[in-house]
């Protein structure tokens, strides 16, 4: 009983195995790819947005100031180092200043031949804005002439007399003319100009010439050199010396370099002044040329 059933049981699963792999043998295969998505059908995509923040550092070098700058970039991160030349720019100074020079007093006039040109001072005390036309100054001047060997003493036997000297006090104002002022670029300013006022002038030894027409020199007056001569404080004699003072005038001009606080300078003028009411003497003319420098 139990041989036959086995047998059957053997007999089965040999029948399903059979059938199984004709089954197998018979199913079709296929080649295509099948494509997979995780999208679900009607499903829009939206695209990633990644956003990167760039810094950007740069180091400028200013005159001893260091100043770092950080920018927003776009795509890269850089790190560099730049030094900037900045050219100096020199700043200017106007206002009250004080003024120092030197330089040669040319007479002229009634005071010309019988004297010679000597060496002379001048200190200033003025205002005069950076861009201003108009300032004013106050100034001073000393100068000593030389004398002419022909005139050294007019005369007078035996006695020699001082180098004649002179002192002016002047008072007026300055317009600066606005030309050339950019010539030299930012950092000079050149500053041509024009002065005008009234002098004081006052001065002792001072030889001075008659004029040639005047009936009423005198006999006693030095006639040397072919021109007639005395000391101005007195128009008929050669030997009373002395000093005086008379008043005048002045005009002239001169071209300043201004940089900072600082202007040099170089200038001349013409200060005019009449001795004695009468018509004996014509005008005695002091011509100052002086180079000097100016503080603001």
């Amino acid at each position: 009983m139990f041989n036959r059933n086995a047998l059957l049981l053997v007999a089965g699963a040999a029948m399903v195995v059979s059938a199984s792999s004709a089954s197998a043998q018979a199913r079709p295969t296929s080649t295509r790819r099948i494509p997979v998505s995780k999208e679900a059908p009607g499903e829009v995509v939206t695209p990633r947005v990644d956003t990167i923040t760039v810094y950007k550092t740069d180091t400028l070098r200013l005159q001893g100031r260091t100043d770092t700058l950080r920018l927003t970039g776009a795509t890269v991160t850089v790190h560099d180092t730049t030094i900037v030349n900045v050219p100096m720019q020199v700043r200017h100074f106007g206002g009250m200043y004080l003024g120092l020079g030197g330089g040669v007093a040319l007479p002229y006039g009634s005071i010309r031949t019988v004297n010679q040109p000597g060496e002379l001072g001048q200190v200033e005390l003025g205002w005069q804005g950076l861009n201003s036309f108009l300032g004013f100054r106050l100034d001073g001047t000393w100068n000593r002439y030389a004398r002419n060997p022909d005139y050294v003493n007019l005369g007078v036997t035996n006695e020699k007399v001082g180098r004649p000297m002179m002192w002016t006090g002047n008072a007026g104002v300055r317009l600066e003319l606005p030309i050339f002022n950019a010539t030299l670029g930012s950092s000079v300013i050149m500053k041509p100009y024009v002065i005008g006022g009234g002098s004081m002038v006052h001065y002792s030894d001072l030889r001075m010439k008659l004029d040639a027409d005047d009936a009423n020199a005198g006999t006693n007056v030095g006639g040397f050199g072919g021109q007639h001569a005395v000391f101005a404080t007195d128009a008929n004699s050669t030997t009373a010396t002395g000093s005086e003072t008379d008043w005048g005038f002045y005009g002239g001009g001169g071209l300043g370099f201004h940089a900072g606080k600082k202007e040099v300078f170089v200038e001349s003028r013409a200060i005019m002044f009449q001795h004695d009411d009468s018509d004996r003497f014509h005008k005695g003319v002091n011509v100052p040329l002086v180079f000097g420098v100016r503080f603001f």
